[in-house]
């Protein structure tokens, strides 16, 4: 496959205004197709703010809502990814992220883990995903998309690596936390030391989309970056301010790594597989 371009876009939302939003992403959208990128990647929930709380209900909408009918038209001749309060159809509400191609709602993640610690409450308004698919785009290949949070499970990108996603996607709004210390903040290095190791571990490209910007009480740091699937950064964009970040994939490099070494490919799923029945078995109550 030829180089990609992906234009990830660290930017802020407006909480709660979609109209204010979806013209934001229209815009930034309409310019990464004059660059010439392949896609444009927003950050978690991007399309309506993060802290939306009770909101959350009245805001979501299917992925086939007239609403959207903008970005769909766009993506004729881009992969938009983005991030949004999805209505399913048994009426769940999730915190999802859509992707656009070809004119048409390609596909949905939705967020498997919801953080109900500390400063976070998603498990009060979202309902939690169930699955983790690797997705097909015609412009990028296979990739993996993910949600912030779901980062934090080693099993998300292991099982996307594994269903052949050579990308994987992060999805971010990552505020800071109140940690003691000067200079970098720690969720910051936490991130990029998550980043770093996933793509080594799974000779893949990890690119990490976080917003930026204050909202309510949360300040968002974005620091948004691609690394390579040798674990080597890439590219990254500043702290704290809103930045357009154009970045090239070369595809051929997770080739290149995979030949180098092997480690990913030698992983026997089989075994972890066996051994995670062992555990799911021993850990039953008896009857």
């Amino acid at each position: 496959m030829p180089q990609k371009t992906i234009r990830i876009a660290q930017t802020g939302s407006v909480l709660a205004n979609f109209d204010d939003n979806i013209d934001h992403h229209c815009t930034i959208t309409e310019d990464a197709i004059r660059a010439g990128a392949d896609a444009v990647a927003f950050p978690e929930l991007s399309l309506s703010g993060y802290n939306v709380q009770d909101a959350a209900q009245d805001i979501a909408m299917h992925i086939e809502d007239k609403k959207l009918d903008p970005l769909r038209a766009l993506s004729e001749k881009i992969c938009i990814i983005c991030g949004g309060i999805e209505l399913s159809d048994d009426y769940g509400v999730y915190n999802s992220a859509f992707m656009f191609e070809d004119g048409k709602g390609k596909s949905i993640h939705r967020k498997l883990y919801l953080p109900t610690y500390g400063m976070f409450e998603e498990l009060r308004y979202f309902s939690a995903g169930q699955q983790v698919r690797a997705v097909n785009s015609r412009r990028l290949g296979r990739i993996g998309v993910a949600i912030c949070e779901d980062f934090w499970h080693v099993s998300v990108p292991y099982l996307l690596a594994h269903q052949g996603a050579k990308m994987l996607f992060a999805l971010m709004s990552s505020p800071l936390r109140m940690t003691p210390g000067s200079g970098t903040p720690e969720i910051v290095t936490q991130w990029q030391t998550i980043a770093g190791t996933y793509a080594f571990l799974f000779s893949a490209y990890v690119a990490c989309v976080n917003r930026t910007g204050n909202e309510d009480s949360f300040t968002y740091w974005g620091n948004s970056s691609l690394t390579g699937p040798d674990g080597r950064l890439i590219a990254a964009a500043p702290l704290f301010r809103e930045q357009m970040l154009d970045v090239t994939a070369d595809f051929c490099e997770v080739k290149r790594t995979r030949l180098r070494s092997s480690h990913f490919l030698d992983e026997d799923i089989r075994l972890f597989a066996s051994e995670l029945r062992h555990i799911i078995n021993a850990t039953r109550p008896s009857s």
